[in-house]
């Protein structure tokens, strides 16, 4: 379905419209005691498979940052609450942008969910896009539950590397809620200042009937300088530490329950992002997204019957510099409709909990932004059945098996399998081992012969850039089979894990040169399939408390093996702008009833699979490339905070984020954020 002109307007009405929704509500609250927070002894996850399981029978390497860590950590969005997961890592590109990754493996094979519905807003970009991670206020989510590996049977694809399932907060029986004003202060001028307001409502409206709302206002300006430039075409383009974005998000929930056993959820959120331009300079991009969807919760006899139809709108818009007006914008729409059920069995006197699914999807994109100024509009219709069953095989061992049929328009039907096997070995030990394969369809921009792409060298590899890259119709999907396995302990004071990974990819989607030239003497490269990419690593992470006060964890992540191979060409290439070693340690103290003190330090290593020029042949007269984003001294970023409870109801926090502004090598294409200081106020009612 297009969308019109007149889109962002909408946006900004539903914005407008939510927070009077606030507004309206909020005068009851002050009569009302807040809720209470219940601690469970045991976080249920479900994101790891259809059936709800503590983190250590889950069937996957999971992390849960908990309510508790969200409230302690003085985390400003999702980002700063992943970094850290073990096996996942955070680095910035030369855009200024920073991407979620796991294993190895390359930011776009990281699937986002807010509360497990996928998020398609970053279709309308080709590159620089800032994420979905900003969408939601820390202030509205109850947790984050972080899956490393392949869970292409359950969430298809793009869900190769892992997934960040985001999961809000629901309605309450009592109006309660929070608000949180930041600001960050900048001592480099590389680095931004911000500031923010966010703020979160529920209670009931009447009967059966509750609402759940958030809203977030929120700039970070654009570095008065950049840190470097890179050549292009003859041109110096600035290198910028991040890019300044100006960001308006609402969102709503009413739950509407009729019966025991039966529950509808009516969803609706909206957002605005404005990139910044930097100086004097224009604002470089606007991103508005609107999602609507309509939920299902029904209890079947034994089982439960979950559904949901969902529809989101997502467009962007860019700056036309020659003509001084905005370009037509790209335009990304998503219709979902998804049901799962979940039931109970017993197969040879024993418990076998089975989950039956299945999905029907239409993406639409109209981009008129390329470089050959063509217009690019297809649609593609996805369907996809799946069951995944969990058998309690004896009291130690239960076994996990899935399977997904995934329909794709163009590529037929393809098969995804899944068996992960769980044997508890007594006193709090978990052994944990899997297999999973993975399915990525190249999306509809790669696969029009029409569409045309710049690149400074990063999309070149392995040759020199800057080039242009066209898409290729005959593109094969991209599979991976994918190991893991590993140990899991969970004691009374210590919990700890370790995994150990092996990725293995056929028909890499990346982009082959052609020997063809462009008009303006530019390298033609088209996107093809590569011979294979290959990660390998291991991951591990520990919580230690050292008494009632004192709390000690470190994550961290090796990567022994993160290359593709091009061709007959003997030299391979790192995946992805990953290190060899990631790894973060930090104490958090309660000093007294009311202050906490925390402070961590983060290694970075140097890149995993460096490659020099002199270590590359291309053969005669080839002009080999050097990797951008490859880092080859380690460094590390210091983070310290302070809590303080101001009163029950109340909390003042402060922070500074790289205290010693340590950063990669002065040659590599990106940079840390540098030194930031954070003061918040978050009070609840």
């Amino acid at each position: 379905m297009p969308l019109s002109r007149a889109h962002s307007r909408r946006v900004r009405s539903l914005l407008l419209s939510v927070t009077a929704l606030t507004a309206v509500c909020a005068p009851v609250v002050y009569a009302q005691d807040a809720a209470e927070n219940i601690v469970l002894d045991e976080i249920l996850v479900t994101s790891a498979s259809s059936i709800a399981t503590s983190v250590q029978d889950a069937p996957a390497s999971i992390t849960v940052i908990d309510q508790e860590t969200i409230q302690t950590s003085g985390a400003r969005d999702v980002r700063d609450l992943l970094r850290t997961v073990p096996g996942l890592n955070l680095t910035r590109g030369n855009d200024g942008n920073s991407g979620v990754s796991f294993r190895g493996l390359s930011s776009n094979r990281t699937l986002t969910l807010i509360d497990g519905k996928r998020v398609s807003t970053r279709n309308t970009f080709a590159r620089h896009y800032s994420g979905d991670l900003q969408i939601v206020p820390v202030d509205a989510i109850e947790r984050i539950e972080v899956v490393r590996g392949p869970m292409s049977t359950l969430y298809g694809s793009d869900a190769m590397g892992g997934v960040v399932n985001i999961i809000t907060k629901k309605g309450t029986d009592v109006w309660s809620g929070s608000v949180t004003t930041e600001f960050g202060i900048a001592d480099e001028s590389t680095t931004a200042d911000s500031r923010s307001i966010s703020g979160y409502l529920s209670g009931p409206l009447g009967q059966n009937l509750s609402l759940a709302a958030w809203l977030k206002l929120s700039e970070i300006e654009a570095p008065d300088e950049p840190y470097g430039f890179t050549e292009s075409r003859g041109e110096m383009i600035p290198n910028y530490t991040s890019n300044g974005t100006r960001t308006q998000t609402a969102g709503a929930r009413l739950t509407w329950t009729p019966r025991d056993g039966q529950e509808w959820g009516f969803e609706a959120q909206a957002s605005v992002d404005d990139y910044l331009g930097a100086g004097d300079e224009p604002d470089s991009n606007e991103v508005s997204k609107l999602s609507l969807a309509a939920t299902n919760e029904w209890q079947l006899g034994n089982g439960s019957l979950s559904s949901y139809l969902r529809y989101e709108q997502s467009e962007n818009k860019t700056w036309d510099e020659e003509g001084s007006d905005w370009n037509d914008p790209i335009e990304y729409d998503t219709v979902t409709l998804e049901s799962r059920y979940t039931s109970q069995a017993t197969v040879g006197g024993r418990t076998l909990d089975y989950t039956l699914g299945g999905l029907l999807a239409r993406e639409e994109l109209t981009d008129p932004i390329t470089t050959s100024d063509a217009l690019i509009e297809g649609s593609v219709d996805t369907a996809a059945l799946y069951a995944e069953g969990r058998w309690q095989v004896t009291d130690a061992l239960s076994l996990t098996g899935g399977l997904r049929l995934d329909h794709h328009e163009k590529y037929g039907n393809h098969v995804t399998p899944r068996l992960y096997a769980n044997y508890d070995l007594g006193n709090g030990l978990m052994l944990k081992a899997g297999y999973a394969q993975a399915f990525v369809a190249p999306d509809l921009r790669n696969l029009n012969p029409n569409y045309q792409m710049g690149s400074r060298g990063n999309g070149c590899k392995p040759y020199v850039g800057p080039c242009t890259i066209i898409g290729n119709p005959d593109l094969d999907p991209e599979t991976s089979d994918n190991y893991e396995i590993g140990l899991n302990y969970q004691g009374a004071d210590t919990s700890w894990e370790v995994t150990a990974f092996y990725n293995d990819v056929e028909n890499m989607l990346s982009a082959r040169r052609t020997g063809e030239f462009t008009p303006d003497g530019s390298p033609l490269f088209q996107r093809d399939n590569f011979d294979y990419g290959k990660t390998s690593g291991i991951e591990f992470g520990v919580e230690h408390h050292v008494n009632d006060d004192l709390v000690w964890t470190t994550s961290g992540t090796y990567i022994a093996k993160s290359e593709f191979k091009y061709g007959d060409f003997d030299t391979a290439y790192p995946m992805a702008t990953t290190p060899e070693w990631n790894v973060t340690t930090g104490l958090a103290w309660q000093a007294n009833d009311r202050l906490n003190l925390s402070g961590q330090v983060t290694y970075v290593g140097k890149q995993a699979g460096y490659v020099v020029a002199d270590d590359v042949d291309l053969g005669p007269g080839e002009q080999p490339s050097v990797p951008a984003g490859q880092n080859s001294d380690p460094y590390y970023i210091v983070d310290v905070s302070a809590r303080y409870d101001l009163t029950e109801s109340s909390l003042f926090y402060a922070s500074v984020d790289n205290l010693f502004n340590d950063q990669p090598d002065a040659d590599v294409d990106y940079r840390e954020d540098g030194r930031l200081f954070k003061l918040g106020l978050t009070t609840r009612f």
